[in-house]
């Protein structure tokens, strides 16, 4: 299932933003793969949802969303619903796979002290890789070396 755009059903809209179209919530809903009965009732409820978050207090995503279950799960039955499964929903996406076994590799018993940043910074860098020059890598790295005094082999 594709929840992915369902996030913004739950975002507050900025009546004073005037960049970009209106959003279309209703083409949000359509796109789900629930049944046709969800469907409608997320419909039903979505006029007064909306109106109901743009008068909110609060302004974070996950705030929003726990309101929904904890304080409006009666008001709101259908949203309710699937704002818990949004926020239960596990993460497997590849990428994230990648992430993870790149952080195994990274924090190990002599580096399990490493700062966030510098984590990080190792992570990026073991998951995306530095950008080398493509043609003589090992020319440009032996010149870079060689700028360094008393580092000549000749």
């Amino acid at each position: 299932m594709n929840y992915l755009k369902c996030f913004k059903l739950f975002t507050k809209q900025t009546s004073t933003s005037t960049s970009g179209p209106a959003i279309n919530y209703n083409a949000y809903i359509e796109e789900l793969s629930i049944s046709a009965d969800n469907k409608s009732a997320l419909l039903l409820e979505l006029p007064v949802f909306r109106r109901w978050i743009d008068n909110m207090t609060v302004t974070s995503l996950q705030d929003v969303m726990m309101e929904v279950i904890t304080g409006a799960s009666e008001i709101f039955p259908a949203f309710s619903t699937l704002a818990v499964k949004l926020l239960v929903a596990p993460v497997g996406t590849a990428s994230v796979e990648r992430s993870f076994s790149n952080l195994n590799r990274i924090l190990t018993d002599k580096r399990s002290r490493l700062t966030p940043c510098h984590q990080d910074c190792l992570i990026r860098i073991s998951s995306e890789g530095q950008d080398f020059p493509d043609d003589n890598f090992w020319a440009t790295v032996y010149k870079e070396w060689c700028k360094q005094p008393r580092r000549f082999l000749d």
